[in-house]
């Protein structure tokens, strides 16, 4: 093969890419556009039945297209994972980030700016600047990642620091080194828990529980906070890659509604 035809095939993968990301883009849309049906009629966000049935269909599908079903069936559980959050957040349903919400009711600049905050561990500071531990982050940089003027940054922040509840939360974040980047890159295991209620107890001890069962250890753990996050997860990061004997572990759980393998 030339390098030509190398090039010209990674223009293809990149052009399959692009038309992935619009797809999902559209999915989340109608997603919108569902719950205000629900609300409507007075019916909950998700429908584990109906959702079953998506993840059946997906599987189905990716024999007759010569796909592992396995692989298809984490594409399109992480998919509800994020689109059922994304519809949870529109709703108010993520508890603590629905009472975040309140305070910038009317100002969507401002929720855009706290969200890139809550994000990465970045905190309001006194002196109405950002931080990232004790390095100041340019408002223009955390601008253009929430997609906003600058001005919406400096806006944030003193909303934050005149409100005792908001500045309890913004000013105390902190960043957290994540290995999830560079877990394969370092021959780690790196899986998502999706739990079936993660306000419940016990769901760290259990995945743990089947993991040392199988001889493997722990190098980092990560919980989304679920009064914080629509959608939280559990990311965990082993010391070897696990198994398909791990995995079918971890989904007999009943506390675990489906894990996702990177």
């Amino acid at each position: 093969m030339s390098e030509e035809e190398l090039e010209s095939l990674r223009d293809r993968i990149d052009e399959i890419d692009d038309k992935i990301v619009e797809l999902l883009s559209d999915r989340i849309g109608v997603a919108e556009d569902i719950l205000e049906i629900k609300e409507g009629m007075g019916r909950g966000v998700r429908d584990k039945g109906r959702e079953q049935k998506v993840v059946e269909k997906a599987r189905e599908k990716a024999v007759e297209e010569g796909i592992d079903p396995e692989f298809a069936e984490d594409i399109i559980r992480l998919t509800i994972s994020r689109t059922a959050g994304a519809e949870q957040e529109l709703s108010g349903g993520a508890d603590m980030w629905g009472k975040i919400k309140d305070f910038f009711e009317g100002n969507p600049a401002q929720l855009k700016v706290a969200r890139v905050l809550y994000k990465y561990g970045l905190r309001a500071h006194e002196d109405e600047e950002v931080v990232c531990g004790g390095i100041r982050v340019p408002a223009v940089q955390i601008a253009e990642e929430a997609g906003v003027d600058r001005r919406a940054v400096h806006s944030t922040v003193r909303t934050v620091l005149e409100n005792d509840e908001l500045r309890g939360i913004f000013s105390n974040l902190r960043p957290v080194p994540y290995l999830k980047g560079v877990a394969r890159h370092l021959d780690l295991g790196l899986f998502e828990i999706i739990p079936t209620d993660a306000t419940e107890s016990g769901i760290i001890s259990e995945v743990s529980g089947v993991i040392s069962k199988h001889g493997l250890s722990v190098r980092q753990s990560i919980t989304d906070d679920p009064y914080l996050t629509a959608q939280p997860r559990l990311t965990v990061i082993t010391n070897n890659p696990i198994s398909g004997e791990v995995v079918e572990d971890l989904r007999d759980l009943d506390s675990v509604e489906s894990v996702i393998v990177y």
